[in-house]
């Protein structure tokens, strides 16, 4: 019998399947993690926690690299701002994107935005923030990612940098976690966390679908001013193959969580089955050993005792 009320879904989307929503109190699996994206889903994701019983979903409410260029973070026109922030080998279709673009919200109402959120759910975490270097705009702006080919557009690391910066100083106020996607940009990442690494208590943060070299992490669980935990998903990492196995050795067995990442409740629970297997697979444990040890490691990452 799989332990099913003590797994926890450190990430995952299920709350962007609309036509099944009523699903998500009704999962098998006893904890998840609901990650907010862009500010039209944070009241979903609000919404969705409340309708679940006892701590089993957290909300967690962040803007994530793939939007990042929805937002300023100093006072343009929209022309500037999104000439700034956007970069591309080809030009027209730079110009046309800036034309097919919504005006950007000002620093003040997103940010103030998020905190309110936060504030009203003191159990809920930040996320999903962080850096992606390989992510590129839909045709005009549109935010429906699955079969639709990608401009050569993209958002600057500079400016992820410079918003992913607020939310963790954020964080770091409301002594919150972090949930954490991070795409070809560990070293960014890391220097940012090193700039604010000696502010007080540790933060929590959590570098999710990690699928980066097996060897960078050490550089991260040494950070000082953190507590760094890694977590894994089938839907993501399974494709790396032999290299997953090597990513899983290298977390500290109480610092390792399991996450589906999925965006639909259908299937989650299987989801969250077979990474738990992979887990006790890796390490020669049992099943039941491996849902056991991620289930305390997520409790103290989301800070319930």
């Amino acid at each position: 019998m799989v332990l099913y009320e003590e797994l926890c879904d450190a990430h995952c989307h299920p709350h962007d399947d609309a036509d099944n929503r009523s699903m998500i109190p009704q999962l098998k699996t006893g904890h998840i993690t609901l990650m907010g994206v862009r500010q039209d889903d944070w009241d979903t994701v609000a919404q969705v926690a409340k309708q679940c019983p006892n701590n089993k979903c957290i909300p967690a409410f962040g803007l994530h690299p793939w939007f990042l260029h929805r937002v300023m973070v100093d006072d343009k026109d929209k022309e500037a701002h999104y000439d700034a922030v956007l970069t591309s080998s080809n030009e027209s279709e730079k110009s046309e994107m800036i034309s097919a673009l919504d005006p950007p919200f000002p620093r003040d109402e997103w940010y103030n935005n998020l905190k309110q959120h936060l504030e009203a759910h003191p159990e809920a975490i930040v996320g999903e923030v962080g850096l992606d270097r390989a992510a590129r705009l839909l045709p005009g702006g549109a935010i429906e990612w699955h079969g639709v080919k990608p401009t050569s557009v993209q958002c600057t690391i500079e400016h992820q940098l410079q918003v992913l910066e607020l939310q963790l100083q954020l964080a770091k106020e409301l002594n919150r976690p972090m949930s954490v996607h991070c795409v070809q940009a560990q070293g960014h990442l890391l220097a940012l966390l090193q700039k604010h690494a000696k502010n007080n208590p540790p933060i929590r943060l959590c570098l999710h679908s990690f699928g980066g070299s097996p060897g960078t992490l050490p550089q991260f669980m040494k950070l000082k001013g953190y507590t760094i935990y890694v977590s894994y998903s089938i839907a993501i990492n399974e494709r790396l193959g032999k290299k997953l196995d090597d990513l899983i050795l290298a977390v500290p067995h109480d610092r390792l969580l399991i996450e589906s990442d999925l965006n639909t409740p259908k299937g989650q629970d299987d989801a969250m089955v077979a990474i738990a297997e992979r887990v006790a697979h890796v390490h020669n444990w049992t099943i039941d050993q491996a849902i056991k040890q991620t289930h305390e490691n997520w409790c103290k990452f989301i800070g319930i005792r």
